[in-house]
């Protein structure tokens, strides 16, 4: 007389089956690496944009010293005609590149909650840029006008904040710590950068209309603090930003050969 033993599920009857080997998803998340094929594609995607706005990055700074040379030695445009055609060449070729870099980040991973972020700050920008272009052929209400030159004119800013909150969640994605710290410090020096001259002028202009007796001084130290603070919150927001689209790009090519 022999004694059956019965498992329910058809898979476990047999205790000495080999389990089934499931079938690999490229849209689904990979056990040891968290990233599914089509993530790990689209992050690589997103490092070739990081790639383009650290070339960009290179060329408004190499743009920005030769027009302040340029300045600081009073060139005339006619004598200099070649040299102005090469310093608008850099801000064209660099507007292109940004633009299609903020295209590729628009494919940035689901799940990282960034792109989102970048299509919304895509959208403004492109907003921001053509609108001001449409009102001379517009019958707008001086008030209105008034509005939306206000509103075109905060909404650069504005895109940018939400930029870098979108390369925070990436960072935070790809579990870099450093990438979303170097970030949070680039827009918090943005923010003080937007900040501080406002700051500085609000105060300097109600001291001039209270009536009171402030010195000169006082008034040339207010700015003179604003200004420093100023540069030194721009270069803190060029290094951090720098560094951060330098470490995800490092970041991400360590993820794709599966280190």
């Amino acid at each position: 007389m022999s004694l059956t033993l019965y498992f329910p599920g058809g898979e476990m009857s047999n205790p000495y089956q080999t389990p089934k080997i499931a079938e690999n998803n490229s849209n689904q998340p990979n056990a040891v690496h968290e990233y599914s094929a089509a993530e790990i594609s689209q992050l690589n995607l997103c490092r070739m944009g990081a790639g383009l706005l650290l070339f960009v990055f290179c060329l408004i700074i190499i743009a920005f010293i030769c027009g302040a040379i340029a300045a600081g030695l009073q060139l005339n445009p006619r004598e200099n005609a070649a040299f102005l055609k090469v310093l608008s060449g850099f801000i064209v070729l660099a507007a292109i590149c940004s633009f299609i870099a903020n295209v590729m980040l628009l494919f940035s991973p689901e799940r990282s909650g960034a792109k989102q972020l970048f299509v919304i700050s895509f959208v403004l920008g492109i907003i921001s840029n053509v609108g001001p272009m449409l009102f001379p052929f517009l019958s707008i209400d001086i008030r209105l006008n008034i509005l939306t030159t206000f509103f075109f004119g905060v909404t650069p800013f504005f895109c940018l904040i939400l930029f870098l909150n979108g390369w925070i969640r990436l960072g935070n994605f790809i579990h870099s710590e450093t990438v979303a710290a170097k970030m949070k410090r680039a827009r918090t020096a943005f923010c003080i950068l937007l900040i501080l001259p406002f700051i500085a002028f609000s105060l300097v202009t109600m001291l001039t209309f209270s009536g009171a007796n402030v010195p000169t001084g006082l008034k040339v130290l207010i700015m003179g603090t604003a200004v420093i603070g100023t540069f030194v919150s721009a270069g803190i927001f060029l290094i951090n930003y720098g560094n951060g689209l330098t470490l995800f790009r490092k970041a991400v090519t360590s993820i794709s050969q599966g280190d």
